[in-house]
């Protein structure tokens, strides 16, 4: 994830990077800084994701961090309602 961040940004993780990618896992390919997400991109991102059943998110305090994926969706849920509230 902060492979893709750095091609993207030219830095280790940009703001929302963890919720960016996982918007393309949802969505599909697209643009995103510099960074074109294909299709392997995503396909990587689940392996891994389902490898470890969670996601990887930045905290302030302790970097890069793990958390289960059913704390993961509720957060990116949240997110996404913020990003694009419904009418």
């Amino acid at each position: 994830m902060s492979d893709l961040s750095e091609e993207a940004w030219c830095a280790g993780w940009m703001l929302d990077t963890e919720f960016e990618l996982w918007s393309a896992v949802v969505n599909g390919p697209h643009e995103w800084g510099r960074l074109f997400i294909t299709p392997e991109h995503i396909s990587e991102l689940r392996r891994f994701s389902g490898l470890v059943n969670g996601w990887v998110v930045f905290d302030d305090v302790q970097g890069e961090t793990y958390i289960p994926l059913p704390e993961w969706i509720a957060r990116y849920t949240a997110w996404e309602s913020v990003r694009h509230p419904q009418p």
